[in-house]
């Protein structure tokens, strides 16, 4: 059984990747949007490691990208765990330089996850933004970018309260789970990647 510590904001496609492998994975989901105050992800993450090690387990890699904490790497390295080899949770779906060119021309990608985890579910909680945050840090955006890679797609109704809430259009575009599949394969040492969900 191998032993996982990861962020929530992508939990459905690595569930459903790992589906399809038949892997044995026990992963411990952080909540989303600990980015949002790297203290407070560092915290978290020593925290999780510790309750788990108090267990007898030893987690064997973090499912977040190196750029989520600037230390990141670093504290993967001393606690001798893999890490994810991509910046982030978008650049999983599409790859690093693909992400760079969809985010040209002022335009903040998203997935399905984001929007409903990150945006939608966090309004006026603790953790969350008020509606000026959202206006404030996506006022310099002409669009949002949602790639959908099919497992929950966003409602009509989720679409334009989005919309309402940060008053800039949203484009879903269908995008597959290839790169994330093997992106997460070789993170995993998995030889043998499937082609379809």
């Amino acid at each position: 059984m191998i032993t996982l510590i990861g962020c929530s904001i992508f939990q459905e496609e690595v569930e459903n990747i790992l589906a399809g492998e038949g892997r044995q994975v026990e992963i411990e989901w952080l909540e989303v949007g600990l980015h949002d105050n790297l203290e407070r992800l560092e915290s978290v993450l020593k925290q999780t490691f510790e309750e788990k090690q108090r267990q007898g387990v030893k987690p064997e890699g973090l499912l977040f990208g190196f750029g989520c904490l600037p230390e990141m790497k670093a504290f993967a390295a001393v606690r001798g765990v893999r890490l994810l080899s991509v910046k982030n949770c978008l650049a999983i779906l599409v790859g690093d330089d693909e992400l760079r060119v969809l985010e040209r021309n002022r335009t903040l990608v998203a997935t399905p996850g984001w929007v409903r985890k990150m945006w939608l579910g966090r309004v006026g909680t603790v953790t969350g933004w008020k509606r000026d945050d959202y206006r404030l840090n996506f006022g310099r955006y002409d669009q949002i970018l949602v790639l959908d890679p099919g497992l929950r797609p966003l409602t009509d109704e989720e679409i334009i309260t989005c919309y309402d809430l940060v008053e800039v259009p949203l484009e879903i575009r269908p995008c597959g789970l290839e790169h994330f599949r093997q992106v997460l394969a070789e993170f995993l040492l998995v030889e043998t990647v499937r082609k379809n969900c």
